[in-house]
């Protein structure tokens, strides 16, 4: 996983806004963001839903309409539930197989346009597809194509190192007589 504290200053820094400063909760080890008013948003979702509320990019990256903000609300859940916490190599490869059939016709997590949820599912996949083979990642095609497109917004990755993945077909299926 990502450290939390440079993801949430690296999308202050994508959404041109101040970070402030964030500490982690000692008992529950989740960011706080402490700030003016001392409202201190405590949680990867909620400081980062505050965070993109107070740039100019709010509308674009939590939905215009209900529905679309519930869907977003979704996936950052699925963020903090599925690929935070799956720590075993089977809750691993189950969610990547599942996103990977999720993303099957679509360029973002909610269609056609960068959102919130891309940018945390990102961050918290990076490790992840960097440690697979050039094979698993091509078995989840999917996945890493819509991977690879985030991770080339630079102003998403920033620092981050680029994932590689295979350009040619490992595997042609050719028959050999």
């Amino acid at each position: 996983m990502v450290d939390t504290c440079d993801e949430l200053s690296r999308l202050a820094t994508y959404l041109g806004v101040s970070c402030g400063k964030i500490s982690f909760d000692g008992k529950e080890k989740v960011p706080v963001l402490k700030v003016q008013n001392n409202s201190n948003p405590k949680g990867l979702i909620t400081v980062a839903k505050y965070l993109t509320r107070s740039s100019q990019h709010a509308k674009s990256l939590l939905g215009a309409t209900s529905e679309e903000k519930a869907a977003i609300d979704q996936w950052l859940e699925y963020r903090v539930t599925r690929i935070d916490r799956s720590t075993q190599d089977k809750d691993v490869s189950n969610t990547l197989k599942e996103l990977n059939h999720y993303l099957t016709d679509k360029v973002y997590v909610m269609g056609n346009s960068l959102t919130l949820a891309d940018i945390l599912l990102y961050n918290g996949l990076v490790k992840g597809m960097g440690s697979l083979t050039f094979y698993e990642k091509e078995t989840l095609m999917n996945l890493s194509r819509w991977f690879d497109n985030i991770q080339h917004q630079t102003a998403v990755r920033q620092s981050l190192e680029l994932v590689h993945f295979q350009r040619n077909q490992l595997y042609r299926g050719v028959k050999v007589h």
